[in-house]
């Protein structure tokens, strides 16, 4: 009897994949974003500048919020649809001047100016120059960093002549 006890155990172990080679391999983890609130600030207007969507889009949480010149937008999509899909396509030259961060460990905030080039539109045939000022806030989602809050302030366009 006392021989048979290891080989049963061994048959058990067995029986339930233990002695298998074939081990499946840890998932892994979705592509990390920033991790520190200067860094998701650094990527997200480097995205505008470069007028990239993806990027800029990758930056925001699912429920982030715009308020501004426009009306109030909420989600992921319809500031990615709506806002930057209509910012890309008229403006060019986006220069942004930071003025104020600050924040704890689970949230943050930027302040700052910006200014852009109106390419010509049906408005502004010979197209014109937008300036305003922007806040960004932005909370710790696990180890990321995203933003959730845009508000944009932007004063009348300037045609040019």
């Amino acid at each position: 009897m006392k021989a048979s006890l290891p080989l049963l155990a061994a048959a058990t172990l067995l029986a339930f994949g233990a002695g298998s080679t074939s081990v499946p391999a840890a998932p892994r983890p979705a592509a990390a974003g920033p991790t520190t609130m200067a860094a998701l600030y650094q990527q997200f207007a480097d995205a505008l500048q470069q007028q990239d969507m993806a990027k800029a889009t990758a930056c925001l949480a699912k429920n982030v919020r715009l308020l501004g010149t426009t009306s109030a937008l909420s989600g992921r999509d319809s500031l990615s649809t709506y806002w930057l899909k209509d910012s890309f396509s008229t403006t060019t030259n986006l220069k942004l001047t930071p003025l104020r961060s600050g924040g704890d460990a689970m949230m943050g905030y930027t302040t700052g100016y910006f200014s852009a080039d109106l390419k010509p539109t049906a408005a502004y045939p010979a197209g014109g120059s937008v300036r305003g000022s922007y806040m960004l806030q932005s909370h710790k989602q696990g180890t990321t960093w995203q933003i959730s809050y845009v508000h944009v302030a932007q004063v009348p366009v300037k045609a040019n002549k």
